[in-house]
């Protein structure tokens, strides 16, 4: 028998919202769709038995109408080709509203777990072997043990299930009730061949026994910049209940990268816009945060002008300090407004040296008036 092979994806948060990118975020929204179309592509491409989106296909329970025309247009290639849709509301697109979008008709072409409690899991019969398929979504006031839902029934046969939640332990987590936390023996002890997580935004693959038994894909299009880099959905080939092996394949429309620039380790004038562009490409979205401590002040807005024609999008955050440069202590030595300004605001801030908060604001408001010396001539 060739493998039963489904395509695993989650936290495909269509319809996000992205204010801080400014006149990019028409595009980035965009950007979303056309990594959905892409995986879509794949999935027909590879002929895949099943098509699993463990949960936040979109970004809320109410995404836009347009939004949810795109997502139909797209599900409507998977019923044509007769490849069953699997999924699970999510954190973002739960069941808690009334009128959520899984109350739509097109989901009813779906195999959408959308109770908190599973009585028995979905059969269907794939290449000769019966698939039994489990999931729920969360409601906060069903208090059942939610881990019976997905615990393996029957000896025989590939067992599959979809969980939006939390693994005790991943990195980066702050876990809560509604993102059904679980630790990885919980996770093995259910006895499934294979559970689809999503909600973690980063890939991690779980194996027991020498077996991959879990993963998360991440999301297929990075939506923060600790999102960064190639992202993945997850193509599972299951040849029988002890063999599988999960391939990642690349989806995402842009990539988005996060750099820390060191001003010290630079030489020359020109040499911050030659790191910066050196990462450049027409689909890099890139932050570069810079460090260390400056010798003049960082046109922030001026920078970005210069390289934004090597990117789609790029953010410049500056954490430079001055206070120590050769530039301020030439500064606290002028008998003028800018001197006398910066020899107070010196003093202040190491008098704020016990409180780290307000220390941090009174530089941030010191490099700002400073620029506005620069632009007014800097007397």
């Amino acid at each position: 028998m060739s493998p039963i092979t489904l395509l695993h994806t989650a936290d495909v948060h269509l319809d996000t919202k992205f204010p801080s990118l400014e006149d990019y975020e028409a595009q980035r929204a965009k950007d979303f769709q056309g990594t959905f179309a892409n995986i879509i592509r794949i999935a027909l491409e590879r002929k895949v038995d099943l098509f699993c989106i463990a949960g936040d296909l979109f970004d809320s329970a109410l995404p836009a109408l347009p939004v949810f025309g795109f997502v139909k247009a797209q599900l409507e290639k998977l019923f044509e080709a007769e490849i069953p849709v699997i999924l699970i509301p999510g954190t973002h697109d739960n069941m808690m509203a009334s009128d959520n979008v899984y109350q739509h008709p097109l989901f009813q072409k779906t195999i959408l777990f959308s109770a908190p409690i599973l009585h028995e899991p979905k059969c269907l019969r794939i290449k000769g072997e019966d698939v039994y398929l489990y999931g729920m979504a969360y409601h906060p006031e069903i208090s059942t043990d939610y881990l019976d839902n997905l615990k393996r029934r029957g000896a025989s046969g590939i067992h599959i299930g979809l969980l939006h939640g939390s693994i005790k332990g991943a990195p980066d987590w702050k876990i809560y009730a509604k993102d059904f936390p679980i630790d990885l023996e919980e996770l093995f002890a259910l006895g499934l061949t294979y559970c689809a997580l999503g909600h973690y935004h980063n890939r991690i693959v779980y194996t027991h026994e020498g077996i991959a038994r879990a993963s998360y894909p991440g999301t297929p299009e990075g939506k923060r910049f600790r999102e960064s880099g190639p992202r993945y959905v997850n193509l599972i080939e299951i040849s029988n209940d002890a063999d599988l092996k999960i391939v990642p394949v690349a989806v995402n429309t842009k990539t988005l990268i996060e750099k820390e620039i060191d001003l010290f380790t630079l030489e020359g004038p020109d040499s911050l816009v030659k790191e910066m562009t050196k990462h450049g490409g027409e689909k890099i979205i890139a932050r570069f945060i810079l460090k260390g401590t400056a010798e003049d002040f960082q046109d922030s807005e001026r920078l970005r002008a210069e390289v934004s024609p090597y990117f789609s999008y790029v953010e410049i955050v500056d954490e430079t300090t001055v206070l120590n440069s050769q530039w301020i202590r030439r500064l606290e030595t002028e008998n003028t407004i800018r001197g006398f300004f910066v020899r107070k605001m010196k003093e202040k801030i190491e008098q704020l040296a016990t409180s780290p908060d307000e220390q941090k604001i009174h530089k941030e408001a010191f490099k700002e008036i400073l620029s506005e010396f620069q632009k007014r001539g800097g007397t």
